[in-house]
């Protein structure tokens, strides 16, 4: 049997998934592998028949999908002529892991097509949805990989047709130690920002950045290069993970009983309603403090959240009377760093308002 295995490159999670799934889909016949996409710093084991240029989504440096740029970088007429040149008719089996070059030749060639992915789920009836407005998010994973048989995974079988995630052998396999250091996993963010943020928390954190082409140690901080064994020997041992709300690496966090932080990324549908199935597991937590200065934000907090305390100005706020927390979540003003505004930094008034939120983890660290 012929099978064409159609992978999306886009981030590092659907070749993770991949490279544990091969080895079974090798079993049952001849597998030539498709990859489109090309955000990816995942090696892959095995040789690509082809290589596609697909559609590819743009991190911004500040954590999020850069819409802009995503669609400066699409190149339609491109993506036809791969769809129409690409032979799914000669195989007995496609599968997509939510690729819309291998997906879009199906649908045209009517052939049948297979999606295997996390996105399947998500977009499932009965799949946890984020509560915000994502017209455009909704739209895309609707139609970007448009598939009629699906089979989807997730952090619960939360439909018929979803099942737990696919951990590789690696993971399976391993012993999970705590360590003292905190693996942090946000590749949507440049080094840069991660070094601002996260040289002012007293604790070691060995940072894995798309930036970084050698590990270098700065004072608390180990940035170190993706794509490498290290990640997999520093995620065994870490003491927790913070990382991005993608469905991979949080699963395979949750599998070793590892502490987890989850940045749902800006623009990105799918990352807030996989935050929102990580919310549904039923993990306890008590909301005990917030802080919002505009009127209006305050009443949106009390009416969804309920904290037991809710201040108004961070910048007359006395950190040293702040109820004790296991998790701070803190957002700032981005006009003072904007490339759209005055870039004034901290001699805007605005621009400090982060360095009390650093206050206040220093004070509940």
């Amino acid at each position: 049997m012929k099978i064409l295995y159609a992978i999306q490159g886009t981030g590092n999670g659907h070749l993770s998934r991949a490279i544990a799934l091969l080895p079974t889909l090798s079993q049952r016949g001849e597998v030539d592998v498709l990859i489109s996409g090309n955000q990816s710093q995942l090696s892959f084991p095995s040789s690509i028949r082809y290589h596609c240029y697909g559609l590819t989504f743009v991190s911004s440096a500040k954590g999020g999908i850069d819409i802009l740029k995503t669609i400066k970088g699409l190149k339609p007429l491109r993506f036809l002529k791969e769809v129409w040149a690409l032979p799914v008719e000669d195989y007995d089996l496609v599968i997509s892991d939510f690729e819309p070059v291998s997906a879009w030749a199906c649908k045209l060639k009517r052939v049948t097509c297979i999606e295997l992915s996390h996105q399947a789920a998500v977009r499932a009836v009965g799949s946890p949805q984020t509560p915000l407005w994502f017209p455009v998010g909704r739209w895309v994973i609707r139609n970007y990989c448009p598939t009629k048989l699906r089979v989807g995974f997730h952090f619960e079988q939360f439909t018929e047709n979803t099942f737990y995630p696919i951990i590789r052998q690696e993971i399976l396999n391993a012993n999970p130690v705590k360590g003292s250091h905190t693996l942090v996993y946000l590749t949507a963010f440049n080094r840069g920002f991660l070094k601002t943020f996260f040289s002012q928390v007293p604790d070691t954190f060995k940072i894995y950045s798309k930036d970084i082409k050698q590990i270098e140690t700065v004072e608390n901080l180990v940035f170190c290069p993706l794509g490498t064994d290290d990640f997999l020997t520093d995620l065994i041992s870490a003491n927790g993970v913070i990382c991005g709300a993608g469905f991979e690496l949080p699963a395979e966090a949750l599998y070793l009983n590892k502490k987890l932080l989850v940045v749902p990324y800006a623009n990105h549908f799918e990352q807030h309603c996989n935050a929102q199935a990580l919310k549904q597991l039923g993990i306890p937590f008590e909301h005990k403090w917030a802080c919002e200065i505009d009127h209006y934000a305050r009443r949106s907090i009390l009416a969804n959240y309920q904290p037991e305390i809710i201040y108004e100005d961070i910048t007359k706020r006395n950190h040293s009377e702040l109820p004790d927390i296991d998790i701070y979540v803190c957002g700032f003003p981005c006009q003072s760093f904007s490339l759209m505004g005055k870039k004034l930094g901290s001699n805007d008034p605005r621009g400090n308002i982060m360095m009390h939120c650093i206050d206040a983890i220093k004070k509940i660290s």
